[in-house]
């Protein structure tokens, strides 16, 4: 929560102009798994949630969640900046620092780089890159996702990562996006992976808002 403080603090006093800029988001999921494979088989809930502050590109944000494993109990602390270019790339440099409060705390964070680019008007290809400094291990994910309507999407995700410096493992997803206006959506969600025991379906229920600015 300091990080947060310390942005607001620095964009107030940076004078009226900052201050104008200066956007508050919030947001929420709540995410039912089923058939999940390994350390908590069967069906699981899971609630996040997340506030975050930006101006002029610059971000810092707090996320957590909470779910009925208690050693999965996790809160992150992150910032970064991030803006599209004339092309429409976007891009967005960002570090992350991970928390289990039940399970070690301060566990350890990742450097990470997102693009994002439009195929015409319904189409938008994606990648995301991570690394570890500390265990100097990374992972890398492509995405695809096509709007079949203006209020469904159909996406899909592969990425690998690596276990320890020797070993990579790979995950995926694929599933549909249902957009309930502009704050809500609904998500059904197949996953799979090479470490998974099971492959598990996933639904969930997301909110985002803007809660100040915009």
């Amino acid at each position: 929560m300091k990080i947060l403080a310390t942005l607001a603090a620095a964009a107030l006093l940076a004078g009226p102009a900052v201050a104008q800029d200066l956007i508050v988001y919030g947001g929420a999921e709540l995410e039912f798994t089923f058939d999940e494979g390994g350390p908590g088989t069967g069906t699981t809930t899971d609630l996040s949630g997340y506030v975050e502050v930006e101006t002029k590109g610059f971000y810092a944000g707090i996320w957590a969640l909470t779910t009925n494993d208690d050693l999965a109990q996790e809160f992150d602390l992150y910032l970064g900046y991030r803006n599209e270019l004339a092309s429409g790339l976007s891009y967005d440099i960002n570090y992350t620092r991970y928390f289990y409060p039940n399970d070690g705390g301060n566990c350890c964070g990742d450097l990470g780089l997102s693009l994002g680019m439009p195929l015409g008007d319904q189409l938008s290809v994606s990648t995301d890159m991570y690394y570890d400094p500390d265990a100097e291990i990374g992972s890398a994910y492509v995405g695809a996702a096509f709007a079949a309507t203006d209020s469904l999407e159909v996406s899909a995700n592969y990425g690998t990562y690596q276990v320890d410096g020797a070993s990579n493992e790979q995950e995926w997803d694929l599933g549909a996006t249902y957009y309930v206006g502009e704050e809500t959506a609904v998500d059904m969600r197949y996953y799979d992976g090479s470490e998974y025991v099971d492959s598990y379906f996933g639904l969930s229920l997301t909110w985002d808002s803007t809660l100040l600015g915009g």
